[in-house]
């Protein structure tokens, strides 16, 4: 009989223990949220390059600092690159898996016939132009342009557009406007004080800084052309078809970084902060906007293969690329990986107004 009781009570204490065990993961999985997950699956690998440190890869950033990743089972290494053509190259040679700044470095390799397919983004919009502040209230439309000396360097986006505005309107871009390329922001920035140029167009929050040195914000090139493509996420065919399944991961990570910088300001700079080196203001500043400064920046993953289609034809307009390239843009843009993480999110949490609105916008801007 005394044998008897003491089966029973190895039995009880092991049922407590796989009671102990199931009541953990129960709560795990609410500390996940409703768009979260709890990766059980195979890890695969993506490689993501990075010139620096900087923050307009937000969505990836907090996706990482927060456990995303490892969340959804991806593992992702970040490499360092010396510059966007590198990393472009990179990814042609299927050195990398995944370069998430430019789009003008994936436009012009693909336009060469580069192994390259953008299947995301990462920021819409980001150019501004800045000016003497006595000077800031001239620039409202094309004609204003008009003799102007424009600043500006040729991994910038938002020149590019202008220049496809200018046309537009009807002013000739080689001679009724002179565009002046210099080496850098700073540069830039230096050249509008000594009164070489007239006004410059920067990116990356480099408004914020300029008005901190004196200068002053004119315009936002969105202001001209709303929704353009900046920043974009490219890979290669070959990691499309291979590691399918771990982009997809990967986007679904991005995209609750997204909603965290959506939905909690507080931790998504303090997370920014802490992988920039930056203080909170400067991200609050280039990601949210403050009173005295309006962001430049639209965090967006949306592909938008219709605005990316209509910028590679710009470029071609501008000279940028060859006019005659046989490649297409289309043949290289990759709609589904970000559809499919989409579709996940909602199918996650159907009620969730983010995802939903995000979807109504990915129907408009990828038919």
């Amino acid at each position: 009989m005394k044998s008897k009781w003491k089966r029973i009570g190895i039995v009880m204490m092991l049922a407590a223990c796989l009671l102990m065990l199931f009541g953990c993961s129960a709560e795990e999985e609410a500390a996940q949220g409703k768009t979260g997950n709890k990766n059980t699956g195979t890890v695969e690998t993506i490689t993501v390059g990075r010139p620096g440190l900087d923050i307009k890869i937000a969505c990836i950033i907090v996706a990482s600092e927060m456990g995303y990743y490892e969340d959804e089972g991806v593992n992702v290494q970040f490499e360092q690159i010396s510059n966007l053509a590198d990393g472009m190259t990179a990814v042609t040679q299927n050195k990398l898996d995944v370069l998430p700044f430019g789009v003008i470095p994936s436009a012009t390799f693909i336009a060469q016939g580069a192994d390259a397919i953008v299947f995301s983004g990462t920021i819409s919009e980001g150019s501004e132009a800045i000016t003497l502040p006595e000077n800031a209230e001239k620039y409202k439309t094309p004609e204003d342009f008009r003799g102007k000396k424009i600043g500006c360097y040729r991994m910038e986006t938002g020149h590019m557009v202008m220049k496809g505005v200018l046309r537009e309107a009807g002013l000739d871009v080689n001679s009724d406007v002179q565009f002046i390329y210099l080496d850098s922001m700073q540069s830039i920035a230096e050249a509008i004080k000594k009164g070489e140029v007239d006004l410059g167009f920067v990116n990356s929050g480099y408004g914020y800084i300029a008005k901190k040195s004196g200068l002053a914000v004119a315009f936002q090139t969105a202001e001209f052309s709303p929704d353009f493509p900046c920043c974009r996420q490219t890979t290669n065919s070959k990691v499309l078809a291979e590691k399918r399944d771990a982009l997809v991961k990967f986007m679904i990570a991005n995209l609750r970084g997204y909603q965290t910088l959506m939905t909690d300001k507080e931790a998504s700079i303090a997370a920014l902060a802490k992988y920039s080196g930056q203080d909170a203001a400067y991200v609050e500043n280039v990601i949210y906007g403050t009173d005295t400064y309006d962001a430049a920046m639209k965090i967006s993953l949306d592909p938008n293969k219709n605005r990316v289609c209509e910028f590679y034809e710009i470029m071609k307009a501008n000279g940028d690329i060859a006019a005659n390239t046989q490649y297409m843009m289309e043949d290289h843009l990759d709609t589904t990986v970000y559809q499919d993480a989409l579709n996940e999110m909602i199918k996650r949490d159907p009620n969730n107004t983010l995802f939903t609105g995000l979807m109504d916008e990915f129907k408009v801007n990828n038919q």
